[in-house]
């Protein structure tokens, strides 16, 4: 055996006692669900999602084992604005050359398939944020002027998501941005300042929405209500859940869903369908692997080599909670309807890839806490 085969066995060794097997095993079980609330939507749906979607899983895998075994995550680091450049300007070619549905420009026709460029944005957001507060460091907490570099910066991609028009994502993007900046410490009088200063943008804010968004918020506060407008899929979406009781009505039985009254199952409301079939019991299992990926993602930070693999790895955790948040608070009329997925559950190729992203830039961090130290 040559020296060189030696090393490269020593490292595959390396590899598999530091790979996180938890994390993977975490991963597995939430789009196993996935699949299987896809499968049971099957009888309503145009197509077999569910083996799409497996297609997806296959195509994300891939971009999951690239960061995860062969780049170090400081690679990303390096070239953290650059990256943050590219998305922008794919966000731009979004609203000039972009593919239109449902009223929306959110997507770039690849022939093949759809690219929506605003799910790579939360990578590109985490990793510059990231790449930002690692090499800058303000004792006592950042104030508004110390701020304002990155937030600024972070306005360009909110201005474009916005005009394509996507609300769920611009909010999204935001949260991002803010959730590493608290992390780091931003100071009392800041965060007042910038609640005084949100109320009062309040209204400009609306003015610019267009009339679809101001529908949604509407009857999430119950205003104007339609029973039979706007409101009416928020309602069913509650009542789909309610009727789960204690253990549900049984894989493929949900009648709700059967009988059309829930519409988007495979999307923003596929945990209507699931929490239908599984009940209480079912939901609350999904929602602690959630919470166990989510804490285990925090873990993972507090034992990473470096500060920028600790914010990269906040921040991919607050991509997961995010998410996980808005999505059950729009299914239980919690939070207006604002398009955004439960990650590895609802069914789009560009979700599932950004998020498999997620996880392997996560796995990244983790394994080379033990491994190549430089």
């Amino acid at each position: 055996m040559t020296a060189s085969s030696s090393v490269r066995q020593s490292r595959l060794r390396s590899f598999a006692l530091s790979f996180d097997w938890v994390l993977l095993g975490l991963v597995l079980a939430i789009a196993s669900v996935g699949i299987l609330n896809l499968y049971s939507a099957a009888a309503v749906l145009p197509q077999p999602l569910h083996t799409v979607q497996i297609v997806w899983l296959g195509v994300g895998t891939l971009f999951f084992a690239l960061p995860a075994s062969i780049i170090d995550y400081r690679f990303f680091e390096r070239w953290a604005y650059l990256f943050f450049a590219v998305v922008s300007f794919l966000l731009l070619l979004v609203l000039l050359v972009g593919k239109e549905y449902n009223g929306s420009r959110r997507w770039i026709d690849l022939g093949f398939t759809h690219f929506q460029p605003s799910e790579l944005m939360k990578i590109a957001v985490v990793i510059a944020f990231a790449r930002y507060f690692s090499q800058h460091e303000k004792k006592g907490g950042w104030g508004l002027r110390d701020l304002a570099g990155p937030f600024g910066l972070l306005l360009i991609p909110m201005f474009l998501i916005f005009q394509e028009p996507d609300l769920g994502t611009t909010i999204l993007v935001l949260l991002l941005g803010v959730s590493v900046a608290w992390f780091e410490g931003i100071k009392r009088s800041s965060v007042i300042i910038v609640v005084l200063a949100s109320i009062a943008v309040a209204p400009f804010a609306w003015a610019g929405m267009k009339p679809y968004q101001k529908d949604r918020i509407k009857t999430f506060l119950q205003i104007e209500e339609d029973p039979y407008g706007r409101d009416w899929q928020v309602k069913n979406s509650v009542i789909a859940v309610g009727s789960g009781g204690l253990t549900g009505r049984g894989f493929g039985q949900g009648s709700q869903i059967r009988k059309g009254f829930v519409p988007e199952p495979e999307n923003d409301f596929a945990l209507s369908n699931w929490a239908e079939e599984q009940g209480f019991v079912g939901t609350s299992l999904l929602l602690l692997l959630y919470l166990a990926l989510i804490l285990w993602s925090l873990r993972i930070a507090s034992h990473a080599r470096d500060r920028f693999g600790t914010l990269l790895s906040v921040g991919l955790a607050a991509i997961i909670f995010w998410q996980v948040i808005v999505n059950v608070g729009m299914v239980l009329r919690w939070a207006p309807v604002v398009g955004i997925t439960l990650p590895l559950v609802s069914y789009g190729g560009s979700s599932v890839v950004t998020i498999l992203i997620c996880i392997g830039l996560l796995m990244n961090v983790s394994v080379r806490r033990h491994m190549y130290r430089a």
